[in-house]
């Protein structure tokens, strides 16, 4: 095989070095890309707790392990425990009503219990 020589060519860890660079530059603009990278990798990470409700899928958080799952939520404020209830779809507005953060986060993890049996009985 011979080896390209024209002005375009590039050393083949000087290609690899830009790619690379690429992907941190997207991963610093887009952290949910970054989360679940990570994930793919089977890392643990923390990320910026202004993102944490964005980023946090209760139900996975729930399904690798429970007691991991009410540490990560009881370390979020309220607003951030409803949001993460509302958009995983596991309460509604009324049902986060008065509730205290203990018990949002118990709430979010039986929930996402629940959930997690029906997926796994097949209905």
């Amino acid at each position: 095989m011979s080896e390209d020589t024209s002005p375009e060519s590039t050393d083949a860890l000087e290609a690899l070095d830009r790619v690379l660079d690429e992907l941190r530059r997207e991963f610093a603009a887009n952290p949910e890309f970054a989360h679940r990278v990570v994930r793919a990798l089977g890392a643990s990470v923390s990320f910026d707790q202004k993102q944490a409700a964005s980023l946090i899928n209760p139900v996975d958080l729930v399904a690798r392990s429970p007691e991991t799952a009410s540490t990560t939520l009881s370390g979020l404020a309220p607003a951030d425990l409803k949001k993460i209830a509302r958009e995983s779809k596991l309460a509604t507005g009324s049902d986060l009503t008065g509730k205290s953060k203990d018990e949002l986060v118990a709430l979010i993890i039986r929930r996402a219990e629940l959930r997690i049996q029906s997926r796994s009985s097949g209905t």
